[in-house]
C-alpha cells in the first residue's frame, strides 16, 4: 500500500535531511512507503533486497524484542547489495558505499545534495556489518570508484576494510573514509554517517574532508585509498625542472636547502626580509611572509613543523617588535601567524606565475598548442595553460583553481574547466598531485603537466 505524498517530507522532518535527498531516492526507485504490521514505514530497497522502518522513528516490537529495522532477506540475500541497479542503468562512475542500512544510504543522498552532486553520485547500501558482498555484485563495481562508510567502531572498520578488499581487483578506486573521534552537535561522538549531518559546528570547521565528502577527488586525512600493489620509493626524486623565470620576482626568497640546519636558516632569514619597518604594517608583512614560508613548503613537499614554524615566527617578532600594538601580545601574535598561514591559497610566486601563463598564451596560435588528438579546441588550450604553468614551476608543479582555468579560452566557465581538467588529467595529459578546497577563498588544486614541455 503506497501512503499519501506527505509521506516524503514526514520522513525528512523525522530524520532531519534534505527533502531532495528523500526525492532522489524515490526517483531512483529506491524509497517507497507502505503499510506493514499494520503501521506506516518506510522501505529502503530495489527488487533484490531492502529493509523497513516505521515513519514515526519508533522500533518494530517482534516476538517481545524492539527491532528498530527488519530486512525482509534471509540467507545469500541479505548480502545483495542495494542501489546497484541504478549504478548499472545510469552509469554512474562514483559511488558511495555505506554498510550499515538504510538511514546512512539516505544521509550519503542528504551530503551529495548538500554539495549540489546529488545527480552525479550513486549509492550502494548495505545491511549491516555481517555484508560478505556476492561476487556477482562485486563484479558491478569494475572500473568505477567508491567511498566506503562503515560505523565508527572496530566491527565496522573491519567491514569496510573486508569490503574494500573484495572491491580492489575491479574497481578503479576504492576509498576508506574514518568517520572516528568525531562529535555531534549534542556532545556524543558520530557512530555512522547518519550521524555526521548532525556534526558539531567546530569539529566541521576543523575537517575539511567533511567539507567534500561526496567529492571522490579529494582525499585529505580522513581518506585512506587502498593501494592494488606495494608502493616502493627505492630512488632518489628527480631534480627539479627550473625555469630561468622561475625566480625574476626579487620577493621570491628561495634557497637551496641541503640539511634542516639550511632550512633553519633560510626561514628566519625570510622571517627577517618581512619584519616590520613601521607601525601599522603587522598584517601586510606578516601576509607576505606567510606566502613565502608556504613557497618553501611546497618546493621541500612537506609541511613545515611546530618547532619551525616557532622559529621563524620569534624571528619576525623580535625584530618587528617596536613597531607592533603595545596592547597585543606575544601570544595574540602567534596565534594570527599560526591561524593565517592556513589560509595562504596562493604562495609567492603562483600569482605572478599565473598572469605570465596566460600573458603567454595570449599570443599562440592554434599549431603552438599542445598536440592532443581529437578533443575539442577548448582542451588544448587549457593543456597549454598547464604547460605554461609547468614552465615557470621550479620543481614541475603548480597550483590553479577552476575559475583562473576558465580564463585559457572565452567558452568556458569554472565548472566546465573543472570539468576538462579532469578529462586531461584522465587522458595523461596532466595529474593531479592535490586536490584543491571547494569553498571561498580555499586553496586551488595543484598539478603536474605530463606532456613534453617542447
Amino acid at each position: 500500500m503506497t501512503l499519501d505524498e506527505n509521506s516524503g517530507d514526514e520522513l525528512a522532518a523525522q530524520l532531519m535531511i534534505s527533502p531532495n535527498a528523500i526525492k532522489e531516492a524515490v526517483r531512483r526507485s529506491l524509497l517507497i512507503f507502505k503499510k506493514y504490521r499494520d503501521v506506516a514505514c518506510w522501505r529502503f530497497g530495489d527488487m533484490r533486497n531492502g529493509c523497513l522502518r516505521r515513519l514515526n522513528g519508533q522500533p518494530f516490537k517482534i516476538k517481545g524484542q524492539r527491532v528498530k529495522a527488519e530486512a525482509e532477506t534471509k540467507g545469500d540475500s541479505w548480502h545483495r547489495l542495494i542501489g546497484l541497479d541504478d549504478v548499472l542503468a545510469n552509469d554512474r562512475r562514483e559511488v558511495l558505499m555505506p554498510i550499515e542500512g538504510s538511514k546512512d544510504a539516505l544521509a550519503a543522498l542528504h551530503f551529495a545534495d548538500a554539495e549540489a552532486r546529488l545527480s552525479q553520485i550513486g549509492v550502494v547500501a548495505a545491511l549491516g556489518a555481517g555484508i560478505k558482498p556476492l561476487p556477482d555484485d562485486v563484479e558491478k563495481f569494475r572500473g568505477r570508484r567508491v567511498r566506503i562508510f562503515g560505523d565508527a567502531d572496530p566491527a565496522g572498520q573491519e567491514t569496510v576494510s573486508s569490503v574494500g578488499n573484495l572491491l580492489l581487483p575491479v574497481a578503479k578506486e576504492v576509498q576508506i573514509f574514518n568517520l572516528s573521534d568525531l562529535r555531534r552537535d549534542d556532545g556524543s561522538l558520530v557512530k555512522d554517517l547518519f550521524d555526521l549531518s548532525r556534526i558539531a559546528y567546530d569539529d566541521f570547521e576543523s575537517n575539511r574532508d567533511l567539507w567534500c565528502l561526496t567529492d571522490l577527488d579529494s582525499k585529505g586525512e580522513r581518506v585512506h585509498v587502498l593501494a592494488k600493489k606495494p608502493e616502493f620509493f627505492l630512488s632518489s626524486p628527480s631534480p627539479p625542472h627550473v625555469s630561468p623565470e622561475s625566480h625574476e620576482s626579487h620577493e621570491f626568497h628561495v634557497y637551496p636547502v641541503s640539511n634542516s640546519q639550511e632550512l633553519e636558516k633560510e626561514l628566519v632569514e625570510l622571517a627577517a626580509h618581512h619584519a616590520c619597518i613601521a607601525p601599522n604594517t603587522a598584517k601586510k608583512q606578516r601576509w607576505s611572509l606567510l606566502r613565502d614560508m608556504a613557497a618553501v613548503q611546497k618546493r621541500i613537499a612537506r609541511k613545515l613543523s611546530p618547532a619551525e614554524l616557532k622559529k621563524a615566527f620569534a624571528r619576525w617578532h623580535r625584530i618587528s617588535l617596536p613597531h607592533l600594538d603595545s596592547k597585543k601580545t606575544h601570544d595574540d601574535y602567534f596565534a594570527s601567524f599560526l591561524a593565517e598561514f592556513r589560509k595562504v591559497r596562493v604562495p609567492k610566486g603562483e600569482g605572478e606565475a599565473l598572469k605570465k601563463a596566460l600573458a603567454r598564451i595570449s599570443i599562440l596560435s592554434l599549431p603552438e598548442l599542445p598536440k592532443i588528438p581529437d578533443v575539442p579546441e577548448s582542451w588544448q588550450w587549457i593543456a597549454a595553460l598547464h604547460r605554461e604553468l609547468a614552465r615557470l614551476s621550479a620543481n614541475g608543479t603548480y597550483f590553479l583553481g577552476c575559475r583562473d582555468t576558465a580564463k585559457a579560452h572565452h567558452s568556458l566557465n569554472k565548472d566546465s574547466a573543472n570539468t576538462i581538467n579532469g578529462a586531461l588529467e584522465q587522458l595523461g595529459v596532466i595529474s593531479l598531485v592535490r586536490t584543491g578546497e571547494v569553498r571561498p577563498g580555499g586553496n586551488a588544486s595543484e598539478f603536474r603537466y605530463r606532456y613534453p614541455l617542447g
